[in-house]
């Protein structure tokens, strides 16, 4: 890089610095746009009928994210508040319907956008054009925040600091008291996109105490407001404290055996940030008891990398002015508010996530960035820019090679396993994609794995599945049931009710379809069953009653209408259950 290219670049404007970081940003993402739906996309966009149509918008407030057979007007299931992403997702599918595409188009959109504020926001602090534009090429391309990009679910990621970073700039950008208002909005924006809104909320309010306190009093009467309104539509949809108690193996743990685990999780996530070639969509290891691998040393790293951010700051307090120190503080701070959320004191859904680091990342790129400013190393310029540019490449060239996984689910999964040997949700999702392709011997092993690892709702249901197609109905029911002692879940009951047609005694199958239809009333796959039930053993009047029930919905499965004409004619229904075609009656 020569003299010349250096000198130019520092006389860009900040529109040519941000279209900059947009075409890095396409150059990059690109490779996730054509991705297929996957995981919980199944649930939270492709059968779930309430974000089908933007006229249930309400409805997306007085709920969770999942859809669990209720119908189109009634709430979403779930422990998480993220009604702004199932907003956008409604929005979407109303414009654009079932296609991918424009899901992935939105979001990394988004996630350009973010970059971009968060140029603008460094630029702000510290006047430092290309220091402000390599940190944000970094954080932008950097490997860990790759699903932020390229998963959909992780849509509430991408909206919670798309305006959580907006309201910083907006409270940076401009000093009025109006202003403060529109600071105050984008952070309620935060917040309905995912809990950790209040991570800026309170990065706002450091900020007002450390910069500019005549501002702080005003800012903390405000904020208070949507931060109130925000947690009365939360408490009144999922409840205060929405966390799943049986949700990963970090649950099983004492509050002992988590702290054990801490060591381990703080060294993840800086040696992610340094070294960020291996990834996976989460990890489930836990180490609940002491040892000098996973305990001890894990220890003795975490603590001399925190006494070297003590002896950095404690030199810039001495060697810099004061706005510089704090500002050191301030990103400190930052990167261990992010952080402090998910070191397990109380559980959640996973041990780590290369996501969970997406808001402290920028706690660490700022306080790398305030010490290259104060500390003026004997280094050619030119060589740190060409330094810059190298990790850019090489994160980029990750990043978009991370998108590749995603393009088929087997292959990410496969790849996730081989780097998060504990993930048994992979394992399960393996064994839904072997079921798929008739290899049922592969996908029992799979969900077995999966099982010994951590046993649930979806991984049983799998293991019935699979015993279905290899003709043990017997042990399907088995399995369907055990599942069914990990929570209720709609699809769980339809695949019972399915295998009605082939198991049980008629008293038997009569007392589930009762159970089940008085907690899941609106489900149509259980009604159309039920139907079923009735017709095989000559009862067509009440076999035409549940029918009516089964089409009441907004949106009745093509196997209602299917059974509901041919009940009407009289004639006999052909239903696949595994490999077997049953004929009714």
């Amino acid at each position: 890089m020569t003299v010349g290219v250096l000198a130019r670049i520092k006389k860009l404007k900040n529109w040519q610095m941000v279209l900059i970081i947009a075409v890095v940003g396409c150059a990059v993402l690109f490779t996730g746009l054509n991705n297929p739906f996957q995981g919980d996309d199944q649930t939270q966009i492709q059968n779930n009928l309430v974000v089908h149509s933007f006229s249930h918008v309400i409805v997306l407030f007085e709920g969770s994210t999942f859809y669990n057979g209720g119908g189109a007007t009634t709430p979403l299931f779930g422990t998480f508040y993220r009604p702004l992403m199932m907003t956008f997702f409604s929005l979407i599918y109303t414009i654009f319907g079932a296609h991918p595409l424009y899901f992935h188009l939105v979001q990394i959109l988004f996630v350009i956008g973010s970059a971009v504020l968060l140029y603008l926001v460094l630029q702000h602090l510290f006047r430092k054009p290309l220091l402000s534009l390599a940190l944000s090429l970094i954080f932008l391309v950097h490997p860990m925040n790759s699903q932020i990009a390229f998963a959909i679910p992780s849509m509430q990621d991408v909206l919670f600091f798309f305006f959580g970073i907006l309201a910083f700039w907006i409270l940076l950008q401009y000093d009025s008291e109006k202003s403060l208002w529109l600071v105050a909005g984008s952070l309620f924006l935060s917040l309905l996109s995912k809990e950790s809104g209040v991570l800026f909320v309170i990065m706002a309010l450091f900020y007002l105490y450390l910069f500019n306190r005549a501002r702080l009093l005003s800012f903390a009467k405000i904020v208070t407001l949507p931060v109130i309104l925000w947690l009365i539509l939360k408490g009144n949809a999922v409840g205060l404290f929405g966390l799943d108690p049986h949700s990963a193996p970090i649950d099983r743990l004492s509050l002992f055996g988590r702290i054990m685990t801490m060591p381990s999780i703080i060294l993840f996530y800086l040696t992610k940030f340094v070294f960020p070639w291996k990834l996976a969509t989460q990890y489930h290891w836990v180490y609940p008891t002491f040892s000098v691998q996973h305990v001890l040393l894990p220890l003795i790293i975490d603590v001399l990398v925190i006494m070297l951010i003590v002896l950095v700051g404690r030199q810039i307090k001495r060697k810099a002015n004061k706005k510089q120190f704090k500002m050191f503080l301030f990103f400190a701070v930052w990167a261990g508010l992010g952080l402090a959320p998910y070191l397990q004191v109380l559980p959640v859904d996973m041990t780590v996530c290369e996501n969970w680091f997406y808001f402290s990342m920028v706690g660490v790129l700022g306080m790398i960035g305030t010490a290259l400013i104060v500390f003026k190393l004997r280094v050619n310029p030119h060589w740190l820019a060409l330094l810059a540019v190298v990790i850019i490449g090489v994160f980029g060239v990750r990043t978009a090679i991370r998108g590749t996984d995603y393009s088929n689910v087997y292959k990410l999964e496969l790849k996730d396993v081989s780097v998060s040997k504990e993930d048994f949700q992979a394992y399960n999702g393996l064994s839904q994609s072997e079921i798929n392709q008739g290899n049922y011997a592969k996908a029992k092993a799979y969900v077995e794995k999966s099982i010994a690892i951590y046993p649930s709702m979806t991984n049983y249901q799998n293991l019935g599945a699979a015993l279905v197609y290899q003709g043990n109905y017997a042990g399907a029911y088995r399995a369907y049931e055990d599942g069914l002692k990990y929570g209720h879940y709609s699809q769980l009951l339809d695949d019972l009710a399915e295998l009605t047609l082939v198991y049980g005694s008629p008293t038997t199958n009569q007392k589930f379809f009762a159970s089940s239809l008085k907690q899941y009333p609106h489900d149509s796959y259980l009604w159309t069953y039920y139907a079923l039930l009735f017709y095989r053993y000559g009862n067509v009047t009440y076999a035409k009653g549940a029918m009516s029930y089964a089409l009441s919905g907004t949106q009745a499965p093509s196997i209602a209408v299917g059974v509901s004409k041919a009940i009407a004619n009289n004639e006999r229904i052909a239903i696949q259950v595994g490999n077997k075609t049953v004929l009714v009656p």
